[in-house]
């Protein structure tokens, strides 16, 4: 007789391995997005939809916003951005701990007067 908190699979469903889960408590955006997830997730778009310079918007809890050109470092805990903001004409580094990070979008083109906000990553990967 099976135990009574036994879960039975229907046919073909394999659950899932514990290597495969996320860590219990940890950011949503790690190292491994900043480095794999989303240059490959913005070449992906890109071959979707039309966007020779898309736009990668992050968010943060405190409210800001920023344009994200390139990513210039990862750590364990932190990422290093190449930023630059609609409203000065100078780039910008930023290290924001991941902790921090609530959301990311990616656009396909830039808005009116965002022509030199676009993510770079995507330029430089496409010869390789």
């Amino acid at each position: 007789m099976p135990p009574e908190n036994a879960i039975f699979l229907p046919p073909g469903v394999v659950p899932p391995t514990p290597a495969a889960q996320p860590a219990p408590g940890g950011p949503p955006f790690d190292r491994d997005f900043f480095e794999q997830t989303l240059p490959q997730a913005v070449r992906s778009f890109c071959t979707q939809v039309v966007c020779e310079s898309p736009i990668v918007e992050l968010y943060t809890v405190d409210g800001a916003k920023h344009f994200v050109k390139n990513i210039s470092g990862v750590a364990d805990t932190w990422v290093a951005l190449h930023t630059q903001r609609e409203d000065h004409e100078h780039d910008i580094q930023v290290f924001l701990p991941y902790t921090t990070i609530f959301r990311v979008e990616v656009h396909p083109e830039e808005h009116e007067g965002q022509g030199r906000l676009g993510f770079l990553a995507i330029m430089a990967d496409e010869g390789e």
